[in-house]
């Protein structure tokens, strides 16, 4: 059996395999109430077996200790991006085929995703390049239009807003119209000076457009990787960080105030490289009063440098925004290797994590750039069959069982081969999550200490593996 086949039980199907388990240890009353799933390269997501909580720790075991694990931020969610690509795709499907794909990735009984990112202007996953206004100086946007995008983003983004009301929606800009940019083009260049009041009047057109359509945002990015133009090969904007000061700090605040928005401002969305262009910006009080949240990519860097900033900015917000499958790194890219990418950036100070194209065809079409980019889902054009990435697998062992406004817990690793994340629920139930790769010669395991009692957990061998326990509220 393939890996992408393996975990394509979602968790509304769990209670139908329980039954296997009927002998399995059941906590009593009296005792920590828990369970534990399993995801391993030839069996699905499944409930296993486990011996119970006791008293007595295990001495050659290493812990993941909760009585001394300490709240670090909040958690907010899982999140896709809705480029025009996906959109798109989605509008050649048949009605049922969308809902189902739709339904898996957005209601608490898939995968749970409860934020979407969208483009404001084309990105590089575009079915042609385009933006909402290419008439060269017509700086108070009087002929700014997306007619473009109601026939069919538009209706698909509305969609994907019916499948759950909480729904946090936010948007990025790769590239303005060329006239805006030293280039002429889209494709490359930097943003002109003179053209800041425009660039801040384009995305006040574009957030009034949507809101009369019936689509309400509520964060954008100033500009999606300001530090490259992508060597002409996609649209890019180059923006410097005086630049972006003066977009977040004044322009856009002013713009927005203006049109009676209150849409949020995050700054950068770019690598973790960069944290001392963050810190730069954040040191000016305009735009420390006015950015509400950091956005990141991990292309470049270690999500540790996210530290940094943190370290001279306590308290700021962070979101991890662009990270999807590779079709050249499908074989590095297996489910431990996402663990290590998604929980990185949430333990290191990102309160989510969103994934690049919710959906591609099997070549990672359409796609008018130069990157080999893969869906979170794909799409056969010869069949219709859709088929789920190995982000996918990771997804499906926090996302369900992780609520809005949790808190990610700062936790010591239990093992260099092992990565692990900690959540609390508001409510008080604990959601911990490890990854393993393939080790054919030793079976590891862990233990969770929990009220000054100890749960042995078993990894399998000649397998990669996610363990999720769930211990609920005592």
């Amino acid at each position: 059996m393939s890996p992408l086949k393996t975990f394509l039980l979602v968790p509304a199907l769990i209670g139908s395999v329980l039954s296997a388990f009927a002998g399995s240890y059941v906590p009593k009353d009296n005792e920590i109430q828990f369970r534990i799933l399993q995801t391993t390269k030839d069996k699905a997501l499944r409930e296993v077996a486990s011996t119970p909580f006791t008293r007595h720790e295990y001495s050659l075991l290493k812990s993941i200790d909760l009585d001394a694990a300490r709240p670090s931020h909040e958690y907010f969610g899982i999140g896709v991006s809705m480029t025009d690509a996906s959109c798109w795709l989605l509008s050649q499907m048949d009605i049922e085929a969308r809902h189902k794909v739709l339904k898996e990735a957005f209601s608490s009984r898939g995968m749970n995703i409860s934020m979407i990112r969208l483009n404001c202007g084309s990105s590089d996953y575009a079915t042609e390049l385009y933006n909402y206004n290419d008439h060269e100086g017509d700086v108070e946007m009087k002929k700014f239009s997306v007619a473009r995008d109601e026939a069919y983003m538009i209706p698909i983004i509305k969609r994907v807003h019916s499948y759950r009301s909480d729904l946090f929606t936010y948007a990025a800009v790769w590239s303005v119209p060329g006239w805006m940019k030293d280039s002429g083009a889209m494709c490359g260049g930097s943003l002109l000076d003179k053209y800041l009041p425009s660039f801040a009047a384009y995305w006040t057109a574009y957030l009034k457009a949507y809101k009369e359509r019936g689509v309400r945002i509520d964060a954008v990015s100033v500009q999606n990787e300001p530090g490259t133009d992508q060597r002409g090969g996609c649209p890019a904007t180059l923006v410097s960080a005086k630049q972006e000061i003066e977009l977040a700090g004044k322009l856009m605040p002013a713009a927005f105030k203006e049109a009676g928005l209150d849409t949020e401002i995050w700054l950068y969305d770019w690598d973790y490289e960069g944290r001392d262009r963050v810190n730069q910006m954040l040191a000016d009080p305009d735009v420390k009063r006015n950015a509400a949240a950091v956005a990141w990519h991990p292309y470049a860097g270690k999500p540790e440098m996210m530290r940094e900033v943190l370290k001279q900015n306590p308290g700021t917000k962070m979101h991890l925004t662009e990270r999807g499958p590779n079709l050249a790194l499908k074989d590095i890219q297996t489910p431990k290797w996402w663990s290590e990418v998604i929980f990185g950036a949430l333990n290191n100070g990102c309160s989510s994590f969103t994934s690049w194209n919710l959906l591609l065809d099997e070549d990672g079409q359409p796609n008018t750039g130069r990157f080999p980019c893969g869906g979170l889902m794909s799409i056969d054009t010869e069949t219709g069959k859709v088929s789920k990435s190995t982000q996918c697998a990771v997804f499906y062992h926090f996302s369900p069982y992780v609520k809005r406004g949790a808190q990610i817990m700062a936790i010591e690793q239990p093992d260099d081969a092992l990565t692990a994340i900690t959540f609390k629920n508001p409510d008080g139930q604990y959601v911990i999550v490890v990854a393993a790769g393939e080790n054919p010669k030793v079976r590891q395991r862990f233990q969770v200490k929990f009220k000054n009692q100890y749960l042995a957990v078993c990894l399998p061998l000649n397998s990669w593996s996610l363990t999720t326990v769930i211990i609920d509220k005592q």
